[in-house]
């Protein structure tokens, strides 16, 4: 116990001594700050990811289910009900909003979280979204997207730190800084979910896998096995940190002055360490303690399987995949530094010196998450986020193995990739403060009156420019009554994803009907004239979206940072192109949209 309590001292001490040693890093750190803050409140109280509806809502749904029901039963009724059973995120969240709960006791809204119960899933649980009052969403919304902001600022530090351990303290600036002015890490960081929080404990792992390789120290060992189970309980695919743990265990053994045989026979620390990684993932689950076993298995065994088949997105190489990843969150500059440093970095990793088994982690991190992704039919710019820090790593050593070979060489190639990054990142990140669907929102707020109704035909709320205070009707699985309803509302809602019909062969939204729906709509024969557009217009409303499979249709992602992405991940302002149709005449009952 004492060693734990030793290691926890230790780590404020070197988190006091970084700042008394390095007058740089608070300016780092800064930096940092501002680039993942900036505008982290864009979409609220409306959602910037259907996975940070789905867990905030997976907390909110617990609390009004233990208030309801103050028991055992209530408890396991609302952990139960979640979208999936999902892990860790669920303490954070529900620890994040406990605050606004507390509000709500004192001011007498109590009875939003209790009436909330186990809301339906149509239309991205509109009903219980309309009906919730809308500060309650907002300051939710504010505090779990300011953990995830927290998360950044400590992932850019521990970057740093890993930096410093491995190469000394000028590639550990240096890594923080590439990862600060990296535009897919700040989109991350502006969106609550289970990504971020992993992605500290990959880091933290990996820093104390670093240290115990230096050290020796077995307490470093627990402690990484501890973090590397905790990222696996907030995100499944942070799985490469058990191989970080297995490849370090035997870079000590290698590194160890004795008989190799004797280095490895260390079953106690093993099992240990295996035992409290295994703890640490099973109590991330709340499923697994009030649900049993079932869930969690299903979950950890067969949700996580179930990713490498399932399609997302348009068939396409998997290199394709990856370069459309990493050009649009690297942009090309720092996609070109990154390449040439993983390059770099091999061929020279045998004259590595005291930084060699640093690096081999590093690299082994590196591969093990390309590899995993390789095996999926498609992926996200969210799911590479923990290769962005060790892509920092990478590129910040070997910045500084440049700058100590030729300064002369050195100073040109750091001012053109800082300059040419930050540019790319700074233009992305200032566009959250005028992201379309914000706009068209508040155009809605500002021109509607009480009782307007806005038609959408998109089958979830976040997809969607609906002020809260504004009645949403969706066409999408309405009945007769509903449709007859709606008929005739003062408003239609255009997005970018309903023009897809509008472009031949898409892998998903094709329909003869609805394309021509569509452009009757916009051409305005129904009755409905287009009053307000926000975003760039598409040549003639028809999406041109990168040649799944084509490699100079991804130039355009490096080099313009909101760009079109496919499926489920954060949509940026390239995605979120609205336009609204007003009323203007009498009511077309020949109009049947047929969605």
């Amino acid at each position: 116990m004492s060693s734990w309590r030793s290691l926890s001292r230790r780590a404020v001490e070197q988190v006091r001594s970084d700042f008394r040693d390095d007058p740089y890093l608070r300016y780092v750190l800064l930096l940092s700050t501002v680039m993942v803050g900036f505008w982290f409140w864009h979409r609220i109280p409306n959602f910037a990811t259907r996975d940070e509806y789905s867990r905030l809502l997976d907390a909110m749904v617990v609390y009004g289910s233990v208030l309801e029901e103050p028991s055992f039963e209530g408890l396991k009724a609302g952990v139960e009900w979640g979208r999936a059973p999902f892990g860790a995120t669920l303490y954070l969240y529900a620890l994040a909003i406990l605050p606004v709960v507390l509000v709500a006791a004192i001011t007498g809204d109590l009875g939003a979280f209790t009436t909330i119960a186990f809301p339906s899933w149509e239309f991205g649980h509109y009903e219980v979204w309309a009906a919730t009052p809308e500060w309650i969403w907002t300051w939710s919304l504010v505090f779990i997207r300011l953990t995830n902001v927290v998360a950044a600022i400590c992932a850019v530090y521990l970057t740093y730190r890993l930096g410093v351990a491995i190469e000394g303290r000028n590639a550990g600036r240096l890594s923080a800084v590439v990862l600060s002015l990296t535009f897919g890490f700040l989109t991350i960081s502006k969106e609550a979910g289970e990504d971020m929080p992993a992605l500290v404990f990959v880091l933290l792992a990996l820093y104390l896998l670093v240290r115990y390789v230096q050290t020796d120290d077995g307490t470093l060992f627990l402690a990484a096995s501890a973090a590397g189970g905790v990222a696996i309980a907030f995100k499944l695919t942070a799985a490469p940190v058990v191989l970080l743990i297995g490849v370090a265990f035997l870079l000590r053994a290698h590194a160890a002055d004795a008989p190799l045989t004797e280095t490895l026979y260390r079953p106690k620390l093993l099992l240990s360490g295996a035992l409290l990684g295994f703890a640490m993932i099973v109590l991330g689950f709340p499923t697994a303690l009030v649900a049993g076993a079932e869930p969690f298995i299903e979950r950890v065994f067969g949700g996580s399987t179930s990713r490498m088949s399932h399609p997302t997105g348009p068939d396409a190489p998997m290199w394709w995949w990856f370069l459309r990843g990493y050009f649009s969150a690297l942009g090309l500059p720092l996609f070109a530094a990154a390449a040439a440093s993983v390059v770099a970095t091999v061929a020279t990793i045998r004259d590595r010196g005291s930084a060699f088994h640093g690096t081999v982690l590093v690299l082994t991190g590196l591969v093990a998450y390309i590899a995993m992704f390789s095996q999926w039919h498609d992926f996200r710019v969210h799911h590479l986020l923990p290769t962005f820090p060790l892509i920092a790593l990478l590129v910040g050593g070997r910045l500084v193995q440049l700058r100590e070979r030729s300064t002369s060489l050195a100073r040109p190639v750091l001012a053109v990739l800082l300059v040419t990054t930050a540019v790319y990142a700074g233009i992305g990140t200032a566009q959250f403060a005028s992201m379309p669907r914000d706009e068209a929102t508040a155009w809605l707020e500002d021109n509607s009156d009480e009782g307007d109704v806005v038609e959408t035909y998109r089958v979830h709320i976040q997809d969607t420019a609906v002020p809260h205070s504004m009645t949403a009707r969706h066409v999408a699985g309405q009945d007769s009554e509903a449709e007859e309803a709606m008929a005739c509302p003062r408003y239609i809602q255009v997005g970018y994803r309903d023009l897809l019909y509008l472009k031949e062969d898409t892998y998903y939204r094709n329909g003869d009907a609805q394309a021509t729906y569509l452009r009757n709509l916009l051409n305005e024969e129904y009755n409905y004239r287009i009053v307000a557009e926000f975003g760039e217009r598409p040549p003639n409303f028809v999406p041109q979206r990168p040649t799944p499979g084509s490699f100079t249709d991804l130039l355009r992602l490096g080099v313009v940072p909101h760009t079109d992405q496919f499926a489920d991940e954060q949509e940026l302002a390239a995605n979120q192109y609205t336009l609204i149709l007003e009323r203007d005449g009498e009511c077309d009952t020949s109009r049947h949209p047929p969605f």
